[in-house]
C-alpha cells in the first residue's frame, strides 16, 4: 500500500469514531457548520511559519483534521500549511490529496515533494528543502508534459522556502480547454543568496543591502531538479460552471461579469471590459455572499492580485479570472456578488517619467511619491513610498533615448510610518542596472484606485 491508499484508508476509518469519542465528531462538525455560515473565508493561504495558534483552533474545530494528524506522518504539517485557506482545508477533509514522497539529493541539497492538493484546474505542491546551510532558497518551478513537451494555459507561482519548513508553490490553468493533465513532470530551479548562509553572523542592523553591491547579493542557482509526477485521476473532477454574462458599471466603467467556475480547492470569476472604457481594469476587490450570509473572499493564489488574464476574441477586451475562495463543498443555492474596490489604468497614462538627480517626477498615481534614489557604481537603486497601492509598476522601463529594459528584481515592503501618523506605508524598491542616464520612465501598473462608499451588488446564482 502507498502513501496515497494510506491516507484514503485512514480517511475511511476515519468515518468510524471510537466509543470514547461519541458525540464528539457530531458536536465538533455542527461547530464547524456554524463556523461556516459566518465569518471565516477570504483570508488567503499563509506561510508555515506562525500558524501554531491557527492549528490549535483548527483541530478543535474538526475531529478528522485532529485524528489524521495525530496518525499520518507530516498531515500535521500540512493541517499548518493550509490552516487560513478555507479551501484547502476544505479539499483536505474531503479527500483531494495526493500524498507524493519523492525526494531528491542535489549538490548537499535536498527537495522532497510531500502533497499535492489538486482538482481540475489547480495543483499545489507541498514540499521542503534542506541542507547546504542557507537561510532560506527560492524556488523557480517550471511544468512540461511527461516526455517534456510544451505545456501551455496555465500559470505558476511560489515564494520562498525555509530549510526544513513546508512550503508551497502553485499551478493554475484558466479552466475550459484547458485543465490539469494527467501526468507531468516538474522542474525546480533551487536559487539562494550566497550571503544568506546560517554560519555566518547578521548583519549590522544599520547595514542596508545597498550598501555591498556585486554578486554576494544576487541569487545564484544552487540546485536543479525534476520529478516525473502521475495526477490521481480521481481528484480532478468536473467544475461546477455558473453561465452569468451580466454587464455592470463599476466607477463609470463597464465591466462583463461572464461566467463563475467553482472547484473543490478554488473558485474563478471570469470578467471582461468594455473596449470603450477609458480606463483598464488592474484590480477588483470583492467578495461573494451565500443565502445564509457566509463570505467566499477573493484570494492571490494566482498571479497578480489574484488574477490571470487570457486574450479576448469576441469584441471585449480579455478576460480576467479573479481567484476567490470555493463554495464547492457548501453548495449554496445562491451567490450574490459584493464589489467594494478597483484599480485602474488610465489608457495614455501608461508610463511615469522620474527625473534620477532631482527625484522630481511626472506621472505618478495620487500619493505615490519617490522615496529615494541612490548610484551604486553603474546601478541605480530606487524606492517609491504609497499609503495603499502595493504594485506601482510592471518590470518594464525606458531609457531617454527610447531603449526598452526590463527589472531583474523587485521588491515590496511595508511599515508603519511615524511621519505618517502611524499609517502603513507600502515601499517598492527596484534597480537599474548598468544605467548611465539621468532620466528613466517606469511602465506603471495602475494609475489610481477607487473605494466605493457601498459595495456594488450584482446577484449571479
Amino acid at each position: 500500500m502507498n502513501r496515497n491508499d494510506e491516507y484514503r484508508a485512514l480517511l475511511a476509518e476515519l468515518h468510524d469514531a471510537p466509543k470514547e469519542l461519541a458525540g464528539t465528531a457530531e458536536r465538533a462538525l455542527a461547530r464547524e457548520r456554524r463556523a461556516r455560515r459566518g465569518k471565516w473565508l477570504g483570508i488567503p493561504l499563509a506561510s508555515v511559519g506562525g500558524l501554531a495558534s491557527a492549528f490549535v483552533l483548527l483541530v478543535n474545530c474538526s475531529l478528522p483534521f485532529a485524528l489524521a494528524c495525530g496518525r499520518v506522518p507530516g498531515l500535521r504539517e500540512l493541517a499548518a500549511a493550509v490552516a487560513l485557506s478555507p479551501s484547502l482545508k476544505a479539499a483536505v477533509e474531503n479527500g483531494f490529496v495526493q500524498a507524493v514522497g519523492q525526494e531528491q539529493t542535489k549538490n548537499g541539497v535536498t527537495l522532497r515533494l510531500e502533497y499535492l492538493i489538486l482538482d481540475s484546474a489547480q495543483i499545489n505542491f507541498f514540499y521542503t528543502v534542506s541542507g547546504a546551510d542557507y537561510e532560506r532558497y527560492h524556488i523557480y518551478p517550471s511544468i512540461s508534459g511527461p516526455d517534456g513537451e510544451e505545456l501551455e494555459g496555465y500559470s505558476i507561482i511560489s515564494g520562498e522556502a525555509v530549510p526544513g519548513e513546508l512550503s508551497d508553490l502553485n499551478v493554475n490553468y484558466a479552466g475550459g480547454d484547458e485543465q490539469v493533465p494527467e501526468a507531468i513532470r516538474l522542474t525546480c530551479e533551487v536559487t539562494a543568496m550566497p550571503g544568506h548562509r546560517t554560519e555566518q553572523a547578521a548583519a549590522p542592523a544599520d547595514q542596508s543591502i545597498w550598501d555591498e553591491p556585486g554578486d554576494r547579493w544576487r541569487p545564484q542557482t544552487v540546485a536543479t531538479f525534476t520529478f516525473d509526477l502521475e495526477l490521481d485521476p480521481e481528484l480532478i473532477v468536473p467544475s461546477q460552471v455558473h453561465r452569468l454574462d451580466r454587464w455592470a458599471e463599476v466607477d463609470g466603467q463597464r465591466l462583463l461579469f461572464r461566467e463563475l467556475e467553482i472547484d473543490p480547492t478554488h473558485a474563478r470569476l471570469a470578467v471582461s471590459t468594455d473596449p470603450e472604457n477609458t480606463a483598464w481594469l488592474r484590480g477588483l476587490e470583492f467578495y461573494l455572499m451565500d443565502e445564509d450570509g457566509a463570505r467566499y473572499g477573493s484570494g492571490s493564489r494566482a498571479g497578480s492580485a489574484g488574477r490571470l488574464v487570457s486574450s479576448g476574441e469576441d469584441g471585449t477586451d480579455g478576460t480576467i479570472y479573479y481567484y476567490l475562495e470555493s463554495s464547492f463543498f457548501q453548495a449554496p443555492e445562491h451567490l450574490t456578488l459584493y464589489i467594494t474596490g478597483a484599480e485602474w489604468l488610465d489608457k495614455g497614462r501608461e508610463w511615469a517619467a522620474i527625473d534620477l538627480e532631482t527625484g522630481d517626477a511626472e506621472g505618478l498615481p495620487e500619493g505615490v511619491e519617490v522615496g529615494s534614489i541612490q548610484r551604486a557604481g553603474e546601478d541605480v537603486r530606487c524606492t517609491l513610498t504609497s499609503e495603499e497601492v502595493s504594485q506601482l509598476i510592471t518590470w518594464n522601463y525606458r531609457d531617454p533615448e527610447g531603449g526598452e529594459h526590463r527589472l531583474e528584481s523587485m521588491g515590496v515592503s511595508a511599515y508603519d510610518s511615524e511621519e505618517r501618523g502611524g499609517e502603513e506605508v507600502r515601499e517598492t524598491m527596484f534597480t537599474l542596472q548598468d544605467y548611465p542616464w539621468d532620466e528613466v520612465e517606469l511602465e506603471l501598473r495602475i494609475s489610481r484606485t477607487s473605494r466605493l462608499e457601498a459595495p456594488l451588488e450584482v446577484p449571479l446564482t
